[in-house]
């Protein structure tokens, strides 16, 4: 199980680590302090203000990730109203992430939830990072975020910050044993290095054998496991300059995914002949430069991600023979620059943010599938059909984006924003099909096809402060997601689809106690989307693409509610209910199905917690 500790970059990042501790040992030995971390997580006093919440966005730090059990991504569903992820079992590879009944697609789709993590920016959904490992803070907003963040992020955003050093150097280790020969070790130190300069880094290393016996290979079909680490350096040149240089690298090396037949009298046994595998490489480099200025914060932040999907190789008819079975390369470099600047929080009655984005990604596919086909009048007994697709396809995006609150009285203020995009996608793709009796196959057409838009988003919302603890806010908004191409078809009516858009209605009302020992939220919303971007097979073929559905409509509820009746103890409570249906679409039959729920958004969602201290 130990196969990943002999990568050579992630043995020179384990010594780094060490390293960097003796180090600074070394530096700042007079003013050393380790702080014992347990679950590696910093143990700090249980506030109130730990479950501070508002009507759109839900604020998580280390305290409440710890008592949820929370350390990948996907762990984060339900923790906010309507967040929920859709998980694949490959590592983040066809993931589908939804809130308020917006989501991307399988593949193909840009992300409908933005992620950002210490302020850069991600790619597909697919390539989201899955670890949660040395984190400060996650802040997750609701509904159209697309005039505060560079990204787009038609329906929210997760927003992540890890740890960063303090004036001490501080120190923690992980090391878990457990059932399936469970094994989990993480470590992290960071500190100052000198007065000017310091540095953050941490190391995680998680594996187990798999649930799924196969008895034809008499092994386990599903073992998992994984490496990350993660450096930064941070350098202060003045007071009013940072410099932080980061990188972050994982690796993958797990079996197959979790599938077994619906006929087999024990769902944790297969007979595969095919030993699945789902095998990735992530590295990412980011470098960001904020400079404080009179007139506010000046922050530009470059980054490059290179997401290598190699392989994913599954059996289609989880059998000793040799029926068919599914590989798919796939690459995605992703390079984002963006501009940011937020203004002080001085005594002008406006406060503002304006930026410039750039972001551009080139996926590379190389999928391969190979199945059999029924026997007909047409078609031979034990006719196999073997078809690979390449494909490239790169998208660019340009955009300006600026929002601003500005307080009209005490008691009212007015949020305002706009965005514009330019957005330029392309698709070169190629199909061949051949057979195990050698016949004649029909060869799809080479795709190489480009296409480019300017789209625009918007934002305005009232907040009006009634007093007494209760505060009542109104919102719309504007959004958009990019046309683009689907990998997986040359059928001229499926290859290209067009962009999504939405707009959205929502209400809300806070209110705290005067005791503050009480404080609740509830939200209504509506959304209301156009050319709505979902997947779906291509009917007689084995095709898979975007489709865009006439009109997609969503109504919610959203309900926060914290309570702190004495001293330590401390309730936490919240809910959402949404329900998305097609307003009008055809299925890939011609049926009408307006009125029928949109696949792969949950209904409800739900969050409780108990907490008690004892001093």
């Amino acid at each position: 199980m130990m196969r990943l500790l002999r990568k050579p970059f992630l043995v020179f990042v384990l010594i780094t680590v060490a390293g960097l501790s003796r180090l600074t040992a070394q530096t700042s030995s007079d003013s050393m302090e380790l702080v014992d971390l347990e679950a590696y997580e910093i143990q700090s006093e249980y506030r109130f203000d730990d479950l501070k919440i508002d009507t759109s966005s839900s604020q998580l730090n280390e305290n409440l990730l710890g008592i949820y059990g929370s350390t990948q991504l996907q762990d984060l569903s339900g923790l906010a109203p309507n967040l929920s992820f859709i998980n694949s079992d490959t590592r983040g590879f066809g993931d589908i992430l939804s809130m308020r009944g917006s989501a991307n697609s399988l593949f193909f789709s840009a992300p409908s939830v933005g992620l950002y993590v210490d302020g850069v920016p991600g790619g597909s959904v697919s390539t989201y990072p899955g670890e949660l490992d040395n984190i400060a803070s996650v802040v997750i907003r609701s509904g159209s975020q697309s005039t505060l963040y560079g990204r787009n992020a038609s329906a929210g955003i997760i927003d992540i910050r890890t740890r960063r050093p303090g004036d001490a150097t501080r120190a923690a280790l992980q090391l878990e044993y457990g059932d399936y020969d469970t094994q989990v070790a993480k470590a992290l130190v960071d500190g100052p290095i000198s007065d000017t300069v310091a540095y953050s880094a941490s190391v995680g290393y998680k594996a187990h054998e798999g649930y799924i016996d196969n008895i034809a290979a008499g092994d386990t079909e599903d073992d998992r496991e994984s490496i990350h680490a993660k450096l930064n350096f941070y350098l202060n040149p003045s007071d009013d300059t940072e410099m932080r240089f980061g990188v972050f690298a994982e690796e993958v090396d797990d079996g197959a995914t979790r599938l077994s037949s619906l006929l087999s009298p024990d769902p944790y046994q297969v007979s595969s002949n095919v030993r699945g595998v789902t095998q990735l490489d992530r590295l990412q480099l980011n470098f960001q430069f904020r400079k404080q200025l009179d007139a506010g914060e000046l922050t530009a932040t470059s980054s490059y991600q290179d997401w290598d999907l190699n392989p994913s190789l599954t059996e289609l008819d989880l059998s000793p023979y040799d029926f068919g079975f599914s590989r798919v390369l796939q690459d995605e470099a992703v390079f984002s620059q963006e501009f940011k600047f937020v203004s002080s929080p001085d005594n002008s009655s406006t406060r503002y943010t304006v930026g410039l984005f750039y972001f551009d990604s080139s996926t590379d596919g190389d999928a391969t599938r190979e199945f059999p086909v029924p026997p007909s009048d047409f078609v031979p007994p034990g006719f196999v059909q073997n078809e690979r697709t390449l494909f490239e396809i790169d998208n660019q995006n340009i955009a300006l984006f600026a929002n601003a609150t500005t307080a009209v009285s005490d008691k009212v203020s007015l949020n305002y924003g706009i965005r514009a995009d330019q957005n330029r996608s392309s698709i070169h793709r190629t199909k061949t099909a051949s057979n195990n009796f050698g016949y004649p196959s029909p060869q799809d057409p080479v795709v190489d096809e480009s296409q480019s838009e300017t789209e625009g988003s918007a934002t305005i919302g009232l907040t009006f402060d009634a007093g007494e603890g209760l505060e009542f806010i109104l919102r719309s908004s504007l959004s958009q997601k990019p046309e683009g191409y689907s990998g997986y078809t040359a059928n001229p009516n499926f290859i290209q689809f067009d962009s999504e858009h939405m707009i959205s209605y929502e209400a809300g009302i806070n209110y705290m106690t005067p005791d503050e020992a009480i404080e609740t939220s509830v939200v209504v919303f509506v959304n209301d989307t156009d050319n709505y971007q979902f997947e779906r097979t291509v009917p007689y073929s084995t095709d898979f693409a975007v489709e865009n559905a006439e009109n997609v409509s969503a109504e919610g509820i959203e309900g926060k509610m914290v309570i702190n009746p004495a001293g330590g103890l401390f309730f936490d409570f919240q809910a959402g209910l949404v329900d998305a249906r097609f307003d009008k679409h055809l299925d890939a039959f011609g049926n009408d199905v307006s009125g029928k729920h949109v696949p792969f958004i949950p209904k409800y969602t739900l969050r409780m917690g108990v907490r008690c201290e004892w001093q």
